[in-house]
């Protein structure tokens, strides 16, 4: 079992660090959807209500797999540097969980807000 996760966890690598990106593109849409509902006192929220979930999604994944990772004694991490030039900056996926999870809350409160439209 503990083989076969790990197999699985080494696959995915490669697909990580587009996921993550996934995440920022869909938080500062949901945050450009709450401007517009502000500004253009239009009735976006079912736009922000979907970025929210999905940025949400995204950040409870990166946490969740960064305890996968501890379990396997493999800690996970994304590498922001150039590996050709043996620049590493590796960042724990917690740590991305973890920004990805505060903006998800403030979009999904925003969302919520039935104030919002009001302004």
């Amino acid at each position: 079992m503990k083989d076969m996760m790990i197999d699985m966890m080494v696959s995915m690598m490669p697909f990580m660090q587009p996921f993550m990106w996934l995440g920022v593109v869909v938080a500062i849409l949901g945050f450009m959807f709450i401007l517009v509902s502000l500004l253009l006192k239009s009735n976006v929220s079912k736009a922000i209500t979907w970025a929210g979930r999905i940025v949400l999604g995204v950040a409870v994944f990166f946490i969740a797999a960064q305890v996968a990772g501890y379990f396997l004694n493999m800690p996970p991490t994304i590498n922001f540097g150039d590996s050709s030039k043996f620049e590493f900056i590796l960042v724990s996926f917690w740590q991305i969980g973890l920004a990805l999870l505060v903006p998800a809350l403030i979009i999904k409160l925003a969302g919520a807000s039935k104030k919002l439209s009001s302004f």
